[in-house]
């Protein structure tokens, strides 16, 4: 008999992919989102429901059950209370929470983070971080007196075909057109993770026994400066990058007025999970893919007037 698994969400670019690995691997794959979006895969079948409806959760999941969960979605917390109250966990062998490196106290750490490292709502993610935090607490707790063992996963920056967030695409518009690629001078590091791998990760903790609780980070084991970053990109694009150092904080502009990234370095430490998963796609395989599904699908990526003006 098949294995099943629900997707919280999907239908885009993270869960998207994880859905297409679990198909491949030869899962019985339900997904449930708002519906906005119909999977383009005929083997999933979609429940269209509204997260945020307890209603409509205990109806659509009502006699239902699945071996594994994933959930993929925002950080609404009310839709994290309603999921535990609506779902069957009885046959939920794992749970796995796509968390984010934005829940460090990154105020008070240095880099790398590390996962016993302190949790706190920083600057820069403010209430996305935070509600990651409640949520990464919240399934801990609820599933501390279930059966169901609990995965939490911390990407770093998530980049690969289907990701419509001005970040990779936003370097490659610049570099195609022959502008300039405005870089913070404090150069900061960032971290990646494919969005392949992170999928084959996800398949891997179903496919393992894990602990109660397994909190991992999940990144390529390298980092590298913004400046190498945008150079990268160029590589993919076979295109020389115009890099200039933005000193912005002395005009008083936002940085992401001009740059996909905050300005700290984002760096975790991965050393738990290539001691379990230790593959990972290259940086220059990955921007090449990247690139040519930008150059099949840029009409459809809504560059943001502001960055337009800006840049």
């Amino acid at each position: 008999m098949s294995k099943s698994a629900l997707i919280l969400g999907g239908s885009y670019f993270v869960g998207k992919k994880i859905v297409s690995s679990l198909v491949g691997r030869g899962y019985k794959v339900t997904i449930l989102n708002r519906g906005t979006k119909a999977c383009e895969i005929d083997a999933v079948e979609q429940i269209k429901c509204d997260r945020s409806d307890i209603n409509q959760m205990k109806t659509v999941l009502a006699g239902r059950e699945f071996d594994f969960v994933v959930d993929v979605s925002r950080y609404d917390m009310s839709w994290v209370e309603i999921l535990c109250d609506s779902l069957n966990f009885d046959s939920v062998k794992t749970f796995i929470f796509i968390s984010s490196s934005a829940v460090y106290d990154i105020n008070n750490l240095e880099i790398p983070y590390k996962e016993n490292d302190s949790l706190a709502e920083n600057k820069y993610w403010t209430s996305y971080g935070l509600n990651k935090i409640k949520a990464e607490r919240y399934y801990t707790e609820f599933l501390s007196s279930k059966k169901s063992n609990l995965v939490i996963l911390r990407p770093p920056y998530i980049y690969g075909e289907d990701n419509y967030v001005q970040r990779e695409s936003f370097i490659f518009k610049h570099i195609c057109n022959d502008e300039p690629v405005f870089v913070p001078s404090n150069n900061p590091k960032l971290q990646f993770i494919y969005v392949y791998d992170l999928a084959e990760i996800v398949c891997e903790f179903f496919e393992r026994t894990n602990e109660k609780t397994t909190i991992c980070n999940v990144g390529n084991k390298e980092y590298m400066s913004s400046y190498k970053w945008v150079e990268a990109c160029a590589k993919a694009a076979k295109k020389k990058a115009r890099i200039i150092k933005f000193d912005y904080e002395n005009i008083n502009i936002n940085i992401r007025q001009f740059f996909p990234f905050f300005d700290y370095d984002n760096v975790l430490d991965v050393n738990k999970i290539k001691k379990i998963v230790p593959n990972e796609t290259t940086f220059e395989l990955g921007l090449k893919s990247s690139f040519e599904w930008y150059e099949n699908n840029k009409q459809n990526i809504i560059f943001k007037p502001a960055v337009e003006r800006k840049t």
